[in-house]
């Protein structure tokens, strides 16, 4: 025991050392934050001052809109210019030779069907962003619905004072405590299954070169005279683990650090109403903040997830999750001499994992699917399906799953690990040739 912590803090020390974790450590949460912002920034930012020529064939809503405000001398309730957009309205569309060389950039068609199925055909010369798309789309839905209005002889105002939204308030009948949340929680536990997979792959893979690196390079011949095979591979499996939790965990508190420093320079140049005195205002920013997040949807939503049986679970199957895989592709790294001899046997430790992601995706678009249930007890594809089950919650009825899933991952990963290590023990050693299924399963029943 005291070799394999020799082996572990070997491991762990020469790769936290290395310049390239510590770069990575702190430019991980950068860069991930500031791809996220600038997506966003790319998909709603749009310079370009956009003409906008509707054309009305039918001619409703230039009667409705333009005429009406023109004749009115009023300023018209739709279809507003700001800076960033100008409308024109005719009845005739142009062809589309003629729009290419007008000074328009975007056209919006409607015909006398766009009046009841809202369908309209929209031309652009260069696509405008999010922001664009969405401040036309609500202009035509607007107009629309208030010419619908009109055709029927309502008022507007009464209309509004009555128009309400559809809402689905979901009863489970079968798990009461079960409702409208449970798609959005077992989104929460696809991030966490996201992490999960991504660590397996990433650092498992960094398992496999590093025992490939030391084969390579004949150092394992030296090692393996004062240690034992399988203490060796369980040394390295591990310290690259904890080598992984390390840097997972500094993403965490890094990214927790830059939220709240950032959260902090929002809340200081937010405006407090003018008409609050200093305690009002105070209380406002201080206290009063708790009672508005305690008022908060988005907060009783968070307090539905049931945290502690998420955090024990993610610990539990990030752990046997890794040291499942991980003793696999250290058993695949020992049966080959170089990196590119691995794809023949990439597919079997790869495929189920990827399978599983794929099954957490659908879990969390149909969180009751039996797909679920099945792959969530499988100890393959468990440690990444197992999590959106969890962010789910369970109760006496299904609990079950729970149990069977945790012995069974212990049991396959005792396995696993029996087996790499009987393929370890004499691929290590191995050079020159070809390891193929056969040989690998000659190597499993190997006695000495």
């Amino acid at each position: 025991m005291n070799k394999i912590a020799l082996i572990i803090k070997r491991e762990y020390l020469v790769r936290v050392k290395k310049k390239s974790f510590i770069v990575m450590t702190f430019l991980g949460p950068l860069l991930f934050t500031g791809l996220m912002i600038g997506a966003i920034l790319v998909a709603m930012s749009d310079d370009t001052v956009h003409n906008v020529l509707v054309v009305d064939q039918e001619g409703f809503l230039i009667k409705q809109e333009v005429a009406d405000y023109q004749a009115a001398n009023l300023e018209r309730t739709r279809f507003k210019n700001t800076e960033k957009l100008e409308y024109e309205f005719t009845t005739q569309m142009p062809s589309i030779e003629d729009f290419k060389v007008s000074r328009h950039t975007l056209m919006v068609v409607l015909d006398s069907a766009s009046y009841g199925d809202g369908r309209t055909e929209f031309f652009v010369k260069k696509l405008p962003s999010l922001t664009v798309q969405q401040n036309v789309q609500e202009e035509l839905e607007s107009s629309l619905e208030q010419w619908r209005v009109k055709k029927f002889g309502m008022d507007w105002n009464t209309y509004q004072s009555v128009k309400q939204g559809v809402t689905l308030n979901i009863h489970n009948v079968e798990k009461p405590d079960e409702g409208n949340d449970l798609r959005a929680r077992a989104g929460v536990g696809f991030a966490f299954a996201l992490v999960i997979y991504m660590f397996i792959f990433i650092y498992g893979i960094q398992v496999m070169r590093g025992v490939i690196e030391e084969k390579t390079n004949r150092i394992i011949e030296v090692i393996v005279s004062s240690v034992k095979p399988f203490q060796l591979m369980m040394g390295k499996v591990i310290g690259i683990g904890l080598v992984g939790l390390t840097q997972f965990l500094l993403w965490v508190i890094l990214s927790g650090v830059a939220y709240t420093v950032v959260g902090v320079i929002a809340g200081a140049s937010a405006e407090v109403p003018g008409n609050l005195n200093g305690a009002a205002a105070a209380d406002l920013q201080a206290g009063g903040a708790f009672s508005a997040l305690q008022n908060n949807e988005d907060f009783a939503f968070l307090l539905s997830i049931p945290w502690g049986q998420l955090i024990a679970a993610f610990l539990f199957y990030f752990t046997g999750g890794f040291l499942l895989y991980a003793s696999l592709f250290a058993a695949i790294g020992a049966a080959v001499d170089a990196e590119t001899d691995t794809q023949q046997f990439m597919p079997i430790v790869t495929i189920p994992l990827i399978f599983g992601f794929i099954v957490s995706e659908f879990l969390w678009q149909n969180p009751e699917g039996t797909m679920g249930t099945v792959f969530s007890i499988i100890p393959l594809t468990s440690p990444v399906v197992m999590m959106v089950k969890t962010a789910m919650g369970w109760n006496a009825s299904n609990v079950w799953q729970l149990v069977l899933s945790v012995v069974l991952l212990i049991a396959t990963f005792v396995f696993t690990v029996w087996l790499a290590g009987r393929i370890y023990r004499v691929g290590i050693l191995m050079y020159g040739k070809k390891a193929t299924y056969k040989e690998l399963w000659k190597w499993i029943r190997y006695k000495g």
